[in-house]
């Protein structure tokens, strides 16, 4: 009998992860592909909260924003809006009328006396962040590769903490709550550019700096300059990083031209610091 119903378990859960896998296959690239047996270990890890959901002025597209204990600094990922619709739902207590793949896979899990103990947004690879969901089998635990959008969505369901990579959060995060000393007046939020957000946004040097807020009504959103945006020139010198291009704010008198990457190509932009 005992064996019955561990094999009953066992196809619950393979039948989960097809659901996982059909979801991952209709609504994005596939990154669930291997499953192994792995002692528990948070060396190395920072917890995180889902600080909230927004949507990208420019593409549309939904990003979630997780961000550290204090909300000081948040890490940005873009995810589709199946899974922004997902999480908004966990996020307000919204149930909906018949079972959506997330909840069928929730309940599977729970069928096979399973549970998600964690998740951890591991590294990023060619613009894409990767996770890895840890779900509970006695006194085991099984790591399953997976995009983090869709672990978002199973740690909120099962009240499971979310970890970071401690370098990766270093790396690739951004200031939440910025004292408005750099770029102030221009309008705009600098950070140095690190190997992880270059590769983030797709940009192959890690010389320059990163636009990652921009002040509405201000200098800079009138000469056109963007969040996302990746400064590397400004009047024929190279940024190379957030102190030299606060001295061009700070110092230029007249127009200048910038040289900046955005959506894969170089543009110019002529900016207007005084």
């Amino acid at each position: 009998m005992e064996i019955l119903i561990r094999k009953r378990a066992i196809m619950l859960l393979l039948t989960a992860l097809f659901w996982l896998a059909a979801l991952i296959f209709f609504h994005g690239p596939a990154v669930a592909e291997d499953i192994k047996v792995i002692a528990s270990e948070q060396n190395g890890l920072l917890p995180v909260e889902v600080h909230r959901l927004i949507i990208d002025p420019k593409s549309q597209q939904p990003i979630v924003i997780l961000a550290d204990s204090l909300e000081e600094r948040g890490l940005f990922i873009w995810i589709s809006h199946f899974e922004a619709n997902a999480i908004h739902s966990e996020m307000n207590g919204i149930d909906h009328f018949r079972p959506l793949t997330h909840d069928l896979l929730e309940r599977v899990i729970k069928k096979a006396n399973l549970k998600i103990q964690r998740i951890i947004v591991t590294h990023i690879q060619k613009g894409v962040y990767y996770a890895t969901l840890m779900i509970e089998e006695g006194s085991t635990v099984i790591e399953i590769d997976a995009r983090p959008s869709d672990s978002i969505v199973m740690a909120l369901k099962f009240n499971a903490p979310i970890f970071v990579s401690k370098k990766l959060f270093e790396e690739a995060s951004v200031p939440l709550k910025e004292p408005g000393k750099v770029g102030e007046p221009y309008g705009v939020t600098l950070q140095n550019l690190t190997p992880s957000l270059a590769e983030a946004f797709s940009f192959g040097l890690t010389q320059g700096v990163l636009v990652s807020d921009v002040r509405k009504e201000s200098r800079a959103e009138r000469d056109g300059i963007e969040r996302g945006d990746i400064i590397v020139e400004v009047g024929g010198e190279a940024v190379d990083g957030v102190t030299s291009m606060r001295n061009v704010l700070r110092g230029s008198k007249a127009p200048v031209e910038a040289r900046i990457f955005r959506k894969a190509q170089i543009i110019s932009i002529t900016i207007h610091p005084n």
